[in-house]
């Protein structure tokens, strides 16, 4: 986490993150909440919100950690351009019905 490092979000990310306790938000704490519901549906100042926070490489590694479902394409798409590559998840992690 940057220097930087806030202690509250921003009140435009609150419906991003509708299914967290925002009274009981750590933000080093449910990082990878955060920044996967900012690359979803987030907006550029959500974006630049959460890239002051965390450093680009806690965000690709929160990235690659997620089932490739978890990511609207568009939205991995635009993580790409800002992060650079960032890995396919194994298919292997897909649950086989």
């Amino acid at each position: 986490m940057n220097s930087k490092e806030h202690n509250t979000i921003p009140q435009s990310m609150r419906p991003l993150l509708w299914g967290l306790r925002l009274d009981e938000l750590n933000i080093r704490d449910d990082k990878d909440d955060i920044i996967v519901g900012v690359v979803n549906g987030g907006k550029i100042a959500d974006w630049k919100w959460f890239r002051s926070v965390y450093e680009d490489g806690t965000i690709k590694s929160v990235l690659e950690k997620r089932l490739e479902s978890e990511l609207y394409p568009e939205s991995r798409n635009l993580a790409k351009i800002f992060l650079g590559s960032i890995h396919s998840v194994p298919k292997d992690r897909f649950l086989k019905r």
